[in-house]
């Protein structure tokens, strides 16, 4: 999945990917690459939750989208909201629930 979204006239690109949910995890995560920022790519985490899944596949269903196209703008949204506060560093890791679909 991909997102694409613009902070501050820099265009970014987050490609994500569905890993696997292990016994100990909360939610479900997702790698993401972040393309766009000055030093190069940034490998980190999301962590969607089952409400924002949920969510997502009521509103692809409600509308004809795709779930992961609404999952990916949602994660692009929560992306660039961090990066207007702050540069995303390697490792990063948020949750992603169902406000930002």
């Amino acid at each position: 999945m991909k997102a694409i979204f613009k902070v501050s006239d820099t265009e970014y690109t987050a490609t994500l990917s569905k890993a696997e949910k292990g016994e100990e995890d909360k939610y479900n995560p997702y790698q993401v690459v972040v393309s766009g920022q000055l030093g190069g790519d940034v490998h980190g985490e999301l962590q969607v939750t089952d409400e924002a899944l949920k969510l997502a596949d009521e509103l692809a269903a409600d509308n004809g989208s795709s779930t992961d196209v609404l999952l990916a703008e949602a994660c692009g949204r929560s992306l660039a909201a961090e990066l207007v506060i702050r540069k995303l560093h390697l490792g990063f890791s948020f949750v992603v629930d169902y406000r930002w679909l």
